[in-house]
């Protein structure tokens, strides 16, 4: 046998002494009725997992029936690991995101609710409710934020505040440069403004002044416009746009929203809406999902009629629920 043949021979049954060792690191999947199965992970798409079982074989999973993925550790590994300074901030346990409620609705989107209640009975009587619901959503390419929000207050048995808004807004980005494009919109309902309902759409360019893992702070330029409907005022507004928001995570436990957007209109130099907004979230239960929330906005709006005040505050507190 020449030397080249025997030391093909030798590769060939060297790989496949060492083939077990080269097999990847096999997982513990943990299936929403309780079930367990130890595989391999051979593949993830944005709805399945397949699996390579010892005994069943190829197995194809739909990611709704799957609650978690942990890969399992050698004993070598877990030595190291143990020795490893930060080893408490690595983990390979990967909780599995099946949308809203289970149904595949917004997967890996941040989604909460939150609602707030206060009143008072005695010489005066007045209650106040909030509902409201949010979904994020951020990858290397797309930032989307959605709010939706309803408010209800009554004192002295006489209604004072009984609103509904609803914003949505997308950045397209870049992760080359700073630099993006965005475009969003609004619709506003409230029995006490001088219009029932407010249509405003926009779009422009932005830039990310500060973009790190627990601080971002943005500028926002460009134009768009706004319709109202009935009322005492229904007429069609184009508008420009000038925005600065941050976002900021304090700590483990807190986090800090802000938001202040100038809306001059381009039909009167006089007129113009500030819109401005500030959250601050507190968890009181990272494993449930618990949060507190304090808020405030706040809207100004120039061309609102004279009995009407020009600002609209709005102060909540609210308990939080992560979806």
């Amino acid at each position: 046998m020449s030397v080249n043949k025997l030391s093909a021979l030798v590769s060939v049954l060297f790989f496949f002494c060492l083939s077990p060792l080269l097999q990847a690191a096999p997982s513990r999947i943990e299936l929403v009725n309780g079930d367990q199965l130890t595989a391999e992970l051979k593949k993830e798409t944005e709805t399945h997992f397949t699996l390579v079982h010892p005994v069943l074989g190829e197995i194809k999973l739909n990611k709704n029936q799957v609650l978690t993925v942990e890969q399992i550790v050698s004993e070598t590994e877990a030595e190291k690991l143990a020795a490893a300074p930060d080893s408490h901030q690595k983990s390979s346990k990967k909780v599995v995101d099946n949308g809203l409620f289970g149904t595949g609705l917004l997967t890996d989107w941040k989604r909460r609710v939150d609602l707030g209640i206060a009143g008072s009975a005695g010489k005066s009587r007045n209650h106040q409710v909030n509902l409201g619901f949010s979904a994020d959503y951020t990858s290397d390419y797309t930032r989307i934020s959605h709010k939706t929000a309803y408010f209800r207050a009554k004192s002295e048995d006489e209604l004072s505040d009984h609103s509904f808004y609803s914003s949505i807004n997308r950045d397209w980005l870049r992760p080359e440069t700073p630099w993006f494009h965005f475009a969003g919109g609004r619709i506003d309902w409230d029995e006490f403004k001088d219009w029932d309902f407010r249509l405003n759409a926009n779009g422009g360019v932005g830039y990310e002044f500060v973009k790190t893992d627990d601080w971002l702070l943005l500028g926002r330029t460009g134009l768009g416009f706004n319709q109202t409907f009935g009322g005492e005022r229904e007429e069609f507004t184009p508008e420009g746009l000038i925005g600065l928001e941050t976002q900021w995570d304090m700590n483990e436990y807190q986090h800090i929203e802000f938001a202040n957007t100038f809306y001059p209109s381009l039909r009167d130099n006089s007129e113009y809406r500030n819109l401005t907004s500030f959250d601050w979230v507190l968890d009181l239960n990272s494993f449930v999902g618990v949060a507190l929330k304090l808020g405030l906005l706040n809207e100004y709006d120039s061309a609102t009629e004279e009995d009407i005040s020009k600002n609209d505050f709005r102060y909540t507190a609210s308990l939080v629920w992560k979806l």
